[in-house]
């Protein structure tokens, strides 16, 4: 007589590989901190750069000044890009943590209908993690009088 052999795995097996598996995961999860702000920086300056696209494209579209303003409470609440003193066409909401703060300490600037800077000329910000955290940098980005922005590795000089 044949006996059938039972195919799969015991709970013992099951119970080491699903210890492996928590091991693993605890280990791996300290790793994405820097990571996770790195990338929370990146895409605040993306944002700040296309702020920055978009107010100087509408002044020429428009032929009038627009003007790109903190909220009340500085850069790292949000920020909106208004036509003169029309109602704001994009509005950006605050950042969870993340640090955003202008060289100078201008809360706005501006695009004339030419697409140029009109005032100031130029602003530099800096942005970097709430709290310091181990291999992440802070983030430079430069508006010229032109209306380029450029995004530099490290703080604003």
């Amino acid at each position: 007589m044949r006996t059938q052999s039972e195919s799969g795995f015991t709970l013992v097996e099951l119970m080491v590989t699903v210890t492996i598996v928590v091991i693993l995961t605890l280990l791996a999860v300290p790793s994405f901190a820097p990571m996770l702000n790195g990338q929370r920086i990146k895409n605040a300056s993306l944002d700040l750069v296309s702020t920055v696209t978009l107010a100087r494209s509408e002044a020429i579209k428009r032929n009038t000044v627009v003007n790109v303003s903190a909220n009340a409470a500085g850069w790292n609440a949000g920020w909106s890009v208004a036509p003169g003193t029309a109602a704001a066409i994009r509005s950006e909401a605050a950042l969870s943590g993340i640090t955003i703060t202008e060289t100078n300490a201008n809360t706005q600037f501006q695009f004339g209908g030419n697409g140029r800077m009109q005032q100031p000329l130029n602003v530099s910000f800096t942005i970097k993690p709430t709290t310091a955290i181990t291999g992440v940098q802070p983030v430079c980005v430069k508006v010229g009088a032109t209306g380029r922005a450029q995004i530099l590795t490290g703080a604003c000089s």
